[in-house]
């Protein structure tokens, strides 16, 4: 087969990009008329809690924006709420993470700060409880998310109940995988973060105990699991 001859054409070049800028602007408008149709389908199954439709979806869309934002994160939590309700929650809590750690990093801005925390909240505890359901190198993976998670978390919300608790559960998590082959080397350094941790999380319950925290009743329960875990930790690493 004869290839095509190469025909030059000598339009200006302004009219040249006129086919392809058209092209791209339809493109654009398609793929915004795509997310709404998406948004609204979700928020229509949201209202009759089908949250297994919403999990069970596609989202394509990568750009950073408010309504593909708003996609992901509607997906997180519809597939945290079937994780909470023990529905796959291997499968669930992957989905949550997933999506919610990508729905947060392409929303352009936020009009309200408790949003944001509540979505960057479902993000650590997605992650914490993914951990339970994983071993090895994806455990591993998983546990410098959370760290990163709690990081982010931290900084929207110094000191609070929830940004000390998962920080300090991260910090466990890397400490555990350490334990197995503690020696007189990483001893002191390994005692010196457990230290410090627990010093952090039974500040923080003893300041709980007036009743001035909010989110204590929530959190009681994790924080005092957590305070005997991370003595656990420092009974097995020797730590004086």
């Amino acid at each position: 087969m004869t290839p095509q001859t190469h025909i030059r054409d000598h339009r200006p070049a302004s009219k040249r990009r006129q086919p392809a800028l058209a092209a791209c602007l339809a493109l654009i408008l398609a793929l915004c008329g795509c997310t709404r149709l998406q948004l609204s389908q979700f928020q229509r199954h949201a209202a009759r809690g089908d949250h297994a439709w919403i999990a069970a979806q596609t989202v394509a869309c990568r750009e950073p924006s408010d309504g593909c934002s708003r996609l992901h994160l509607a997906k997180g939590d519809a597939c945290l709420r079937l994780a909470r309700m023990s529905r796959e929650p291997a499968v669930n809590f992957a989905c949550a993470a997933d999506e919610l750690e990508t729905g947060l990093d392409l929303k352009p801005s936020w009009n309200t700060a408790g949003v944001e925390l509540i979505y960057r909240e479902n993000l650590c505890g997605s992650l914490e409880s993914l951990h339970g359901y994983q071993s090895g190198k994806p455990a591993e993976q998983t546990v410098g998310r959370l760290s990163d998670a709690a990081k982010a978390l931290y900084q929207l919300a110094p000191e609070s109940l929830p940004a000390v608790y998962y920080l300090a559960r991260a910090r466990l998590m890397e400490i555990e995988r350490m334990l197995p082959n503690i020696n007189a080397a990483t001893r002191v350094p390994v005692c010196l973060r457990l230290k410090r941790t627990v010093n952090r999380v039974l500040a923080n319950m003893e300041n709980a105990k007036g009743g001035a925290v909010s989110d204590w009743d929530r959190f009681a329960g994790d924080y005092q699991r957590l305070a005997f875990e991370l003595g656990v930790a420092m009974q097995a690493a020797e730590c004086r």
